[in-house]
């Protein structure tokens, strides 16, 4: 494997650590959508009873907290993926936390199709043994 001139990693890292806040962005805007579940979970579980028809085979009580769960899970995810986004660009620019920046890349593929293709692209800048070195890391995989 050829290894690029220090300038050429220190520019992909730049670029990374950029692309990095762009989603993380991203993530944060839709990260609020899920507050529409809550909302809607809310107000189910403040209806009084006779706003329900009857008919229904699950408690409009059970509703409701499924709602309200799954729009704070989605919430809380959106939330915690954008600040972790955000702390690997500032890492990634600095050449700081190699490790951190290796989970947030990993995590980042969940959110289909830009944290999966921004995963893809920082995993395959941080395994570089030029881009190890930056980190102060041994390429042969000990610190």
């Amino acid at each position: 494997m050829t290894s690029l001139p220090p300038s050429q990693d220190i520019e992909r890292l730049k670029v990374l650590a950029m692309l990095h806040y762009v989603v993380a962005g991203l993530v944060l805007a839709l990260a609020l959508l899920p507050l529409v579940f809550v909302a809607i979970g809310g107000v189910v579980l403040l209806a009084p009873e006779s706003m329900t028809s009857g008919d229904s085979e699950l408690p409009p009580f059970a509703a409701g907290l499924i709602f309200l769960a799954i729009g704070l899970a989605l919430f809380v995810y959106g939330l915690v993926l954008a600040i972790a986004l955000i702390v690997s660009g500032g890492c990634l620019r600095r050449h700081k936390h190699y490790w951190f920046s290796v989970v947030v890349a990993c995590g980042a593929l969940t959110f289909t199709p830009l944290g999966t293709v921004l995963g893809v692209a920082t995993l395959a800048v941080l395994v570089q043994e030029s881009v190890r070195e930056l980190y102060g890391i041994d390429p042969s995989g000990t610190p």
